[in-house]
């Protein structure tokens, strides 16, 4: 049974020849929306399917009705067949060289077939240049004029009308014009021309067509391909014919030349056109190169070989009229330095020689980087055949390849498809847009790598155009709606509706074109030059903005051939500044962008920075970097590494963040267009990229709250690391911390009055527990944290929320404080001050006490607080009796460390230990281990001695713990005996009384400054001060002698020797002012080999002289020095004496060094010996050090010396033998004047002089002793 309408869709299908194609899909949707239910006027219907046929048959009168084919073109000669297979089958591939006239006729052909009248015949070009061209050649061949029948539209470009029956346009074009048309039924044919790059967009176009053809049953489709692997086109139509056009054709030539090892490249090309040339040029040369860069550096080569031809360079971007001038004719031999546009994109007139480098320039996107590769590879075999090809045109050709044979045939057959190599995020973006299902299910004609697939979802998603499931997100819907590569898309579109709106259009802008800074290699440092006037030192993107403000004066102030000139001599590339205003303009028009364009001064810029560039990361915030320590490479994502390009701004000086427009491999991977950058930055664009790692949380009493270290990293790189508030990501767990550690540790700056006397009943108890030394008085964490977490509300986590519920809350204080029970175990009794004290008073200073019960700890038991000005009174003895407390354990302690022998008479020792604990009540005035001897002995009758005992072997608790503290109460030093303090801080001690001295006005005599006499009282031994006692003696300091107090009678005793002695030789300038000039008389040439100072002598006989005579008994009073200064004449007598003997001494050492000068290294090893035997006997300070016993001594040493010498010359053997047996102690003596170098000076005479008899009976054995005795 039939449905409603089904009779009207019949009609209309019926019709369906003789409407235009939109208009029978328009018709046929609302016939099958009445056939599903809806209503339909069906007269209206009619009415308009008669008005739409009026439509095509105005269509049909503008075909031309002679349309003329050049005889001589392959494609004319094959003009039936073609017909023949257009009108018979939907899908067509036309095979044929470049030149044969496809791209031309083929449209003509579609005309005379009556396409073109039920929708335009749309014809694709790969390039811009390529469709305008195009577009005249056909238009001029229907004598028509351009935009009237044949137009064309490209991306800044458009001129169709609706006249129109053929449009040229780009394959992207035609591509965005699916978002609209899925179905392209503004088209009745189309001609996907040069199908054989196998771009993407044509892949992409290829893929669709093959899917929409069922439901176009109308829609003709041609495919043109040069002879480059038709059949798999053919393959991907289902069998679609292949026509095969021949070219116009001549054979080809094929020689081999490979270029030399050093690879030069331009070098070859010219030989390679000589060869060709010789002896005189037949026609036209085509070179074929990789990129613009080698046909610049080729002109500059061949245009000084070949000064007669012509050379001209072509390539896509090349102006218009520069590339006119490939087409026409000239006057002169011409070299045309090409890239790949001319295999098979266009056809150069009169070439019959063709030099191919085998390259080109490919851009290959790689999945495990994510970088696009923009590098020159060999080119496949098809293309090189093809390139061999164009030679062939006007008669037999030659091509020069300038590589090997086998090289060529270990090439791939063809070149791959830009599918296989190029990032897939445009197109899988309009195809999610679209609806045009999975990536995986289009029918490409090859299939993509699933790598590529990824990474183009991946960064979609980085993007923030899909989400986690590849969904289109409400931004990516915008970003499908611009025709722009998606990163620049996201950069646009950052900025609208912002201030700096204009800006951004403008980088967007010039991020879809090539870099308009050009730096010819023959003039670089000119180039660089004029562009560093608008660089910005931070960003070349900012550099670029500062171009364009300078592009914008300069065409303001310049005619159009003036503004050429100002580009040319600032080195920019006029063609590609205008096609950065197109972009621009278009950019603004499809973001609505309003008012007059902004006119940025470059110190506007600075204040525009993070805008900007934040801006700029929405679409580039995977082209980060984190620069990596000495190495001058950055770490970017996906475990990429590069460097800056030397390009750039930031080349020599590049930030710790970086980010990027282009990666891109050649030499290395260079990052290109670059600014520096901020980590806040980049957290706050990449916010849906980053991850948060929240660790370690603790509490923070400065901050009143639970900190965590927060890592931030973005896409792997480690962005920031900071402290946060926990408790924002974990309230629960940061309310327990906080309880734990602000309320139960205390941990906090201000304390609440709870607080403070709940911690001070926890440390009341605490201090019991130590006492006792029973862990078991106060209550566990568990308890005492239950206390608070049954009190605090749960929002509370910090002391600012603590603060404000106890301000709202009255009653809390109260509820919040502790009482005795709570922190008590259940039935612990904490009565316990009898037996540990808080104080003692010994030897007249009171020292605190506290104690700690940590077993294992360093603090474990209990710790006496020594003063500093009482450390050297305090007697040593009493601290090892601990406190009454702990005296029974460590009684018991020392019995359980005597050897099992004598332990038996002491069994059972808790009961010994109980019993000596009474008989030492009081206690008795001497060393524990003493008392402890002599009350066993009696006790037990055992043969006990102290050495019996082994202290060492005491837990430690249970030895004392001496905390030596200043007068503040800081912490100086600790240790488990007095004397060691007293050894480490005594010169502190010292200082400590003298503060004290100059602060109480009845110590103050006791300290005074610069003496010049004995005129004060007797020095009593000791002076009390409060709490200790103190020494008084005189102290020789800075050339002077001064009044001290000291800490130890030694102490005192050793600096008042040497400060009376000081004081009387100040009292006698007379006679130390003799003994100088003696000195200096008797001693001045000597002295100055030796490099000592006359007065450094004189003071040194001064000081042993005055020890010798003068202070042969202790001065205390002024009665004393007076004595002593009565014996100035027996002072003058020993100082002229010694200074007799010092001479003797000096004159021996010199007739020494002559002899052994003298010797040279006869006997190295004896020598050396005696040498550095001299040096240290006569070392720095040698008066003072020699010992008193030593002195006379020192003739003796020399004298062994003299003797030694002259037996080195009868026996060296054996001197040398005894050498070696002295040297090894020599050498591990710690200083010259250490006392075992005295017992190595006779141990000396024993071995080489024994006739003068050795002191004190020395040997190697004694020597060792005394070394390894040294502290």
């Amino acid at each position: 049974m039939a449905r409603p309408y089904d009779l009207v869709a019949t009609a209309l299908a019926e019709q369906r020849d003789q409407l235009l194609a939109r208009d029978y899909v328009r018709f046929a949707k609302l016939v099958e929306r009445a056939q599903r239910g809806g209503k339909m006027d069906v007269a209206r219907l009619q009415q308009d399917v008669e008005k739409a046929k009026e439509r095509v048959e105005q269509r049909k009168a503008l075909v031309p009705t002679e349309l003329h084919y050049p005889e001589e073109l392959p494609v004319v000669q094959a003009k039936a067949e073609l017909l023949e297979a257009i009108r018979d089958h939907q899908v067509v591939v036309v095979c044929g060289e470049t030149g044969s006239g496809k791209t031309t006729q083929l449209p003509k052909l579609c005309l005379e077939l009556g396409r073109g009248t039920r929708g335009l015949i749309g014809h694709t070009q790969p390039r811009r240049l390529a469709a305008r061209s195009v577009a005249n050649r056909i238009a001029a061949e229907l004598r028509g004029n351009l935009g009237d029948t044949v137009g064309y539209e490209t991306r800044f470009d458009r001129r169709v009308s609706e006249r129109s029956l053929v449009k040229l346009m780009t394959d992207g074009i035609l591509l965005a014009e699916l978002g609209r048309d899925h179905l392209l039924t503004s088209y009745d044919t189309i001609i996907i021309d040069e199908a054989h790059e196998r771009s993407l967009n044509i892949d992409f176009l290829l893929g669709w067509l093959k899917r929409i053809l069922v439901q176009r049953p109308d829609l003709k489709v041609i495919i043109t391909s040069a002879t480059l692997d038709p059949e798999r086109l053919s393959r991907h139509f289902d069998g679609a014919p292949i026509k095969l056009v021949s070219g116009r054709t001549y054979p080809v030539e094929q020689r081999y030349r490979a270029l030399p090892d050093d690879g030069d490249l331009e070098g070859g090309i010219a030989n390679a056109i000589e060869e060709l040339w010789r002896p005189t040029p037949k026609g036209d040369v085509l070179v074929f190169l990789p990129g613009e860069r080698e046909i610049r550096d080729a002109d500059r080569v061949l245009s000084g070989r070949f000064p007669r031809a012509e050379v001209l360079p072509l390539y896509s971007r090349l102006a218009a009229q520069a590339q006119d001038k490939v087409f026409s004719p000239g006057k002169q031999p011409r070299i045309v330095l090409a890239t790949n546009v001319a295999e098979t994109s266009v056809t150069v007139p009169g070439i019959r020689y063709v030099v191919d480098t085998g390259t080109a320039r490919l851009n290959r996107f790689s999945p495990r980087s994510g970088v696009q590769q923009l590098q020159i590879e060999p080119v496949s075999q098809a293309a090189a055949n093809q390139r061999a090809g164009r030679c062939g045109r006007l008669g037999p050709g030659i091509c020069i390849r300038l590589y090997a044979e086998d090289d060529f045939a270990a090439r791939p057959a063809f070149t791959d498809p830009e599918i296989k190599r190029a990032n897939l995020a445009g197109v899988i973006l309009s195809m999610i847009a679209l609806g045009l299902g999975e990536v995986e299910d289009f029918p490409w004609v090859e299939a993509p790598d699933s790598r590529n697939v990824s990474d183009a979802y991946r960064l979609l998603q980085t993007l923030g155009a899909l989400d986690d499931w590849r969904k289109l997100t409400p931004l990516g819907e915008e970003l499908a709606r611009l025709p722009l590569d998606p990163r620049v898309a996201r950069i646009a579109l950052a900025g609208r509706g912002k201030p700096q709106a204009d800006a951004i259009c403008v980088l967007a802008a010039a991020m879809s074109v090539q870099d308009p800074h050009e730096v010819p290699p023959d003039v670089q440092d000119a180039a660089r030059s004029a562009h560093k006037s608008w660089q910005h030192p931070r960003s070349d993107f900012l550099t670029l903005l500062n171009l364009w403000q300078r592009w914008k004066t300069w065409s303001a102030e310049s005619s159009n051939r003036q503004l050429r000139r100002v580009c040319r001599e600032h080195y920019v590339n006029f063609l590609r500044m205008e096609e950065w205003e197109q972009v621009y303009r278009q950019l603004r028009d499809m973001l609505g962008v309003k008012g007059e364009p902004a006119v940025l001064k470059p110190q506007d810029l600075d204040g525009l920075y993070p805008a900007l560039h934040e801006a700029l990361l929405t679409g580039l915030i995977d082209h980060i970097g984190l620069k990596l320590p000495d190495k001058g490479e950055y770490q970017g994502p996906r475990n990429r590494r590069f460097r800056i390009h030397p390009g750039s701004v930031l080349g020599k000086k590049g930030p710790q963040w970086l980010m990027s427009a282009q990666l891109a491999q050649t030499s290395q991977l260079f990052a290109r267009t670059n600014a520096a950058v901020e980590p806040e930055w980049l957290e706050r664009i990449g916010a849906h990229l980053v991850k948060r790692n929240v660790l370690h949380p603790e509490w923070s009493s400065e901050r009143g709250e639970v900190t965590a270290t927060e890592h931030v990293s973005l896409l792997g790189l480690p962005l920031l690391t900071r402290q946060r508030n926990y408790g924002a990501t974990n309230p629960v767990e940061a309310r327990a911390i906080f309880i734990r550690e602000a309320l139960l540790h205390g941990e906090m700056s201000r304390k609440p009055s709870f607080l403070e006397q709940n911690l001070a009943l926890i440390e009341e108890v605490q201090d019991k527990e130590a006492r006792l030394r029973r862990p078991d008085l106060l209550a566990n964490d568990e308890q005492l944290e239950r206390f608070y977490l049954e009190r605090l509300p749960d929002n509370v986590c910090t002391t600012r929320e603590l603060k404000d519920w106890l301000r709202r809350d009255a009653q809390a204080q109260s509820r919040m404080r502790m009482q005795e029970s709570d922190v008590l175990r259940p039935g612990a009794d904490a009565n316990v001050e009898s037996q540990f004290p808080d104080h003692l008073d010994i030897g007249g200073a009171r020292i605190a006490l506290s104690y700690s019960h940590e077993p294992g700890e360093e603090h474990d038991g209990v710790t006496f607080h020594i003063p500093l000005a009482a450390v050297h009174t305090l007697p040593e003895e009493v601290f090892d009796w601990l406190v009454p407390g702990l005296r029974t354990a460590k009684l018991e302690g020392l019995i359980r460390t005597l050897p099992n022998a004598l332990r038996r008479y002491c069994t059972p020792a808790a009961e010994f230990a109980r019993a000596l604990a009474e008989r030492f009540e009081p206690l008795p005035p001497q060393p524990i281990v003493e008392a402890m001897t002599e009350a066993l002995r009696s006790m037990t009758g055992a043969a006990i001695t102290a050495e019996s005992f082994q202290p060492d072997k005491l837990e430690p608790h249970l030895v004392p713990r001496l905390q030596l503290e200043d007068a503040q109460g800081k912490l100086l030093g600790t240790a488990n005996s007095l004397a060691s303090l007293q050894g480490r801080f005594a010169g502190q001690a010292r200082q400590a009384l003298n503060t004290a001295a100059t602060r109480d006005d009845s110590l103050k005599q006791w300290k005074r400054d610069d003496l010049a006499d004995w005129d004060f009282e007797k020095l009593p031994e000791t002076v009390p001060m409060a709490g200790a006692r103190a020494w008084p003696a005189l102290q020789a300091e800075g050339g002077k002698s001064h009044l001290r107090l000291f800490e130890s009678p030694e102490a005192a005793a050793d600096a008042h020797r040497a400060g009376t002695r000081s004081l009387l030789l100040a009292r006698m300038p007379e006679r130390t002012r003799d003994l100088l000039k003696a000195v200096k008389s008797k001693l001045g040439l000597q002295l100055m080999s030796l490099k000592i100072t006359p007065e450094s002598v004189a003071d040194a006989l001064a000081r042993r002289a005055a020890d010798h005579v003068l202070l042969d008994t202790p001065i205390r009073d002024k009665a004393g020095f007076q004595q002593a200064l009565e014996k100035r004449g027996a002072f003058s007598i020993e100082a002229y004496k010694r200074l007799d003997e010092v001479a003797a001494w000096l004159g021996t050492a010199a007739e020494l060094r002559k002899r052994l000068d003298a010797a040279g290294n006869r006997w190295p090893a004896p020598l050396q010996d005696l040498r550095q035997q001299l040096a240290s006997l006569f070392a720095e300070g040698f008066l003072d050090a020699i010992p008193e016993p030593q002195w006379l001594r020192v003739a003796v040493y020399l004298r062994a010396m003299t003797v030694r010498l002259d037996r080195l010359q009868n026996k060296p053997a054996r001197d040398e033998e005894l050498t070696r047996q002295v040297v090894p102690l020599a050498s591990k003596l710690p200083g010259p004047f250490h006392p075992a170098r005295w017992v190595l000076e006779e141990w000396r005479i024993t071995l080489f002089a024994q006739e003068l008899k050795a002191q004190g009976s020395p040997s190697a054995a004694r020597i060792v002793t005394l070394v390894a005795d040294t502290p």
